[in-house]
Order: structure tokens, then sequence, then C-alpha cells
């Protein structure tokens, strides 16, 4: 028993001294990770991060504590990535295609119409063949993934008028996460695809920096972007899961079996947010037309073809890490189809 005391003193030592952990007392068996989130204290996501919180420090018999800081309080996404890696920030949240900063091979997220749902792409990420090489390529630069949640479709929301094919989005600025491949497909679909912090977007769109966005109904709803834009348009471009992620610094550090609650805590985490996703996004459409929002439906087959070309140029030009994640990632696709 002394010596297992005097092991923990030493890795708590260690990780103080190297900034991986931060400590909520004094002592040894009581670890605190801190999670960033750009997203705000309520909502769909937020639920789901205090979710994996209590799992976290239920599994761990209370040796793990969990603090949320969400609506950017630990910086922007990429400030909280960086801090993954140094082990500044224990834990954050984050789109696939934030990830393609750090790897192109992530880029692949940001191809139009990957998916048809975002339950599909679940399943295609939770698939061997697929989640070996994510997860491989993410500790390669320094993330732990523990989990995937389903984010859902998402559509164009604007404050200009409905859009239903590509000719109606002429003109238009739209906001897209930092990917020029998002960027151009938004441009592609017959718009102006302009990338912006996400912290910026609702004053970007009060303002008339930009006319509208993309993203799924649960966040438009819990960032009350329909104060400022009424059209929303069941485009369904993009399927981006967010991939749940632990400092590979601060996961190594800790004993096996606090890795093993944290990953036990992240794969029903899963579940359990998966699970709930639907019946959120189906309420938020709801909701958002009890606020006057205007929903409606669009030919997705105009905009398919009109992204086309883009999409085939971008996998001529990639490298083999990106065309053969392509292949693979649509070949399970395929195969749940045809199930």
């Amino acid at each position: 028993m002394k010596n297992q005391l005097c092991r923990k003193v030493s890795l708590l030592a260690t990780l103080l001294l190297t900034g991986t952990l931060s400590v909520s007392n004094a002592t040894a068996a009581n670890y605190v990770l801190k999670y960033a989130a750009v997203f705000p204290a309520v909502g769909t996501q937020a639920e789901g991060a205090k979710n994996l919180g209590k799992l976290i420090e239920e599994k761990s018999n209370g040796a793990i504590g969990f603090q949320f800081y969400p609506g950017s309080q630990l910086g922007d996404k990429m400030q909280a990535f960086e801090g993954l890696r140094t082990g500044s920030i224990e834990m954050a949240e984050g789109a696939a295609t934030d990830l393609s900063t750090f790897s192109k091979r992530w880029s692949v997220f940001s191809i139009p119409y990957l998916f048809d749902n975002g339950a599909q792409a679940i399943q295609v990420l939770s698939d061997p063949r697929v989640a070996d090489i994510l997860s491989a390529d993410a500790e390669k630069n320094g993330f732990k993934i523990i989990g995937y949640w389903n984010m859902g479709e998402r559509n164009i929301l604007n404050n200009k008028r409905p859009i239903s094919t590509p000719e109606d989005l002429s003109g238009i600025k739209i906001r897209v996460m930092d990917s020029p491949l998002l960027a151009k497909s938004i441009s592609a679909m017959g718009a102006i695809g302009t990338p912006m912090p996400w912290s910026d977007v609702y004053t970007g769109v009060q303002q008339g920096t930009i006319n509208g966005l993309e993203n799924s109904a649960p966040v438009v709803a819990a960032n009350k972007l329909y104060e400022v834009a009424k059209y929303y348009s069941l485009t369904q471009q993009f399927v981006i899961p967010d991939p749940q992620l632990i400092s590979l610094r601060v996961y190594n550090a800790l004993p096996p079996e606090l890795q093993t609650a944290i990953t036990e805590a992240g794969a029903e985490s899963q579940a359990a947010f998966n699970e709930s996703w639907q019946v959120s996004s189906d309420q938020s459409i709801a909701a958002l037309k009890t606020e006057g929002v205007n929903v409606n439906e669009v030919d997705k087959d105009a905009f398919r073809k009109a992204v086309a070309p883009l999409v085939k140029s971008f996998l001529d030009e990639s490298g083999s890490e990106v065309r053969d994640l392509y292949d693979v990632i649509v070949k399970v696709r395929e195969e749940l189809v045809a199930k």
C-alpha cells in the first residue's frame, strides 16, 4: 500500500510539473479534467458533455473530476486543440474537419454529401476499418478519441430568402468552418463560402458581415440564431461528426484503470448522445418554426450535381492518405446501405 501511494504521489508530481493535469485538492487520487467547448452551456451538446463528465466520475469511482467550460471560455477550437497537444487542456470536442489542421486525412469529412445522414456516419466511423485509421492518425497528432457524436445534417440558415435550388444562393454569404473544401463546396452550391470563427457568427449575421451559416437544427436553436435569420433550408450538404477528445499526453500519464474508465465513459456517452440526437433534431425543427423560421425542403439532387465536379477535383488532387480513407468510408457506407 505504501509503495502504491508513493507511485501515485510521484505521478501526481510529474503531472503538476508538466502542467498536464489540474488537481482539485492535495490527494493523489483526485484528478480534474477540464473539458473545453465552443458550444453554449445549454442545449443538446451541453447535456452530452455533462453526461460524459458524470460517466467519467462514476466509472473512476470519484478518482477523476470533470470541469465543463462551455462558450469558448478556454479559447476557440484551435486554442483548445493546441491545449490538448501540450496537455494544458485535458479534454475538448470539435468537428472531424477541424482536425484537418493537423492532418490532411481529416479533410475527407469536408466532402459534401459523403453520408446520407448522421446516424449512418456514426455507423461508418464505428467500423474498425475506419476507426483504426482515424484513431492512429489522431494519436500521431496528440489526441485520443474516446467517442463520436452524431451532429446530424447541416442545413443552410440565412436572412435573405428560402433556398430551393443553387440559383437561390446567388450573392448570399454563408459562414463555414475553417476548411478550404467546405468554403469551396458552399460556393459550388451557389453561395459565397465565408470562413469565420463560431464565436463571431451571431454578430456577423446581425451586422451583415455574412448573411447566414450552415449547421444542424439543434445547434441553430441552442445558439438562438433564429433571432438573426429566418430561412432554414434542408440542404443537408455536410454530415460531420464530432470526435470527443482527450489529450494523449494526459491519457498516457493516467493509471490503466483510469484510462479504462475514460474509454468506457466515452463509449457510453457516444451511445447515449446519439440515441437522443434525432429526438433533439425533431424538437429543434419544431422550435425554429415556433420562433417564426421558414423551414423548407430543397432540390437536393441539384445541389449534389453542383458539387460533383469539385469532389472529383478534390480527390484527384489529394494524397493517397485522403483517397485511401475515402475509399474505405465509401466501401463501408455502401455495405451498410446494401443491408
